[in-house]
């Protein structure tokens, strides 16, 4: 009976953290890398938590709640922020601390990985949420008509034309160093992508704003930036051949990711699983100018997708870079890294994202596909 009741309780919080839009599917490791990351006792009390973008409560609610002891509750809350499982954040509006439920991705995977140290369970964790993340978890990324999650052209490598038509202007959202002078705080942490799968590009390389800056700094896994160390951040990421990309909203984004295809479940979501619907492309594509285009292969090697193929003289047809726009995700990596300045991104299309989070996030649960 016990154990019957144990995996009640993981199942229950299954269940409830399903309730944002990215969902917890059930599958063989859901509940075993549940159960390695909650103890019972916390899966038990993280139940009692309400509807997501409601749930924010204070300590005094928590226990009102849960009708446990308040010396108790702080411990658990304690726990749970400490290993980067329960959101905490300070209210500018009345002063006090608030404790949310967060969704699997993107939330606790990335909290967690940055948050706990190395470890037997660590590893055993990384080991669950990648099978996890084959036999459905990254299928449910994406399992959307609105993306979470879109890629961000590189600002530097987008064409202006001074005749340029209204529906084709460059917007606010199209670029990231609004982001990074709109927002209140600006910190950086470690990918936790690359925690989780390791690889050889940089490790700190998210950029958080706002109250999930205070979270991580408070907790000290992030450092803060000033707006000119954010944009410096940007330009070395973008040397280091790696793809911005943020949440599918005008305003207010949570995050900007600095994504590679062998490590980061964003662009894993359509490289590796192949689903078109892992995250919103750019409204970019890349144009070359084929007489300064001196063949150099540098945009063929830097392309993270393989849109761009080398097409080696033979037969009389002539050498040349062959462009396969279907591939193409709109990043601008291969403007940036073109030797002869013969590439350059230009609008192709207006898709206008939700405005805030939450209205990006509602949109995602509207248009679910399965």
């Amino acid at each position: 009976m016990i154990l019957v009741a144990e995996a009640d309780v993981y199942e229950r919080l299954r269940k409830k953290i399903s309730q944002w839009p990215i969902k917890v599917p059930r599958t063989r490791e859901t509940i075993r890398f549940l159960k390695m990351l909650f103890t019972e006792e916390e899966a038990e009390f993280l139940t009692h938590f309400t509807a997501p973008y409601r749930d924010a409560e204070t300590l005094e609610q928590i226990v009102e709640k849960t009708g446990e002891p308040r010396k108790r509750v702080q411990a658990i809350v304690n726990r749970l922020v400490s290993r980067g499982l329960l959101f905490r954040f300070t209210s500018r509006r009345d002063g006090n601390a608030y404790y949310s439920l967060m969704p699997m991705v993107p939330g606790i995977f990335e909290f967690y990985f940055v948050s706990v140290r190395d470890s037997d369970e660590k590893r055993k964790v990384s080991e669950l949420f990648e099978k996890y993340y084959m036999s459905g978890g990254g299928m449910e990324i994406g399992a959307s008509n609105y993306p979470w999650a879109r890629v961000m052209p590189i600002e530097k490598t987008v064409a202006l034309d001074k005749e340029i038509s209204a529906e084709h202007q460059i917007l606010p959202f199209e670029k990231m160093s609004e982001f990074i002078t709109t927002s209140r705080r600006i910190a950086v942490m470690n990918c936790a992508c690359r925690i989780h799968i390791k690889c050889d590009h940089p490790l700190e390389t998210c950029l958080v704003f706002d109250y999930f800056a205070e979270f991580m700094v408070e907790r000290g896994f992030g450092r803060y930036l000033r707006i000119e160390e954010a944009l410096d951040l940007l330009d070395e990421m973008e040397k280091a051949g790696l793809v911005h990309s943020t949440t599918n909203v005008q305003t207010r984004p949570q995050f900007i990711c600095n994504c590679c295809t062998c490590a980061c479940g964003i662009l894993r979501g359509l490289s590796v699983l192949h689903n078109p619907r892992a995250f919103a492309r750019s409204n970019f594509l890349p144009v070359r100018d084929a007489e300064i285009c001196s063949k150099c292969r540098r945009c063929v090697r830097v392309c993270p997708m393989e849109a761009n193929v080398y097409h080696a003289p033979h037969d009389g047809e002539p050498e040349s870079i062959i462009f396969l726009d279907e591939r193409c995700i709109g990043c601008g990596l291969c403007a940036y890294h073109c030797s002869n300045d013969a590439i350059k991104l230009i609008k192709v299309k207006n898709e206008i994202p939700e405005k805030t989070p939450r209205e990006a996030m509602m949109r995602v649960e509207a248009e679910r596909v399965h």
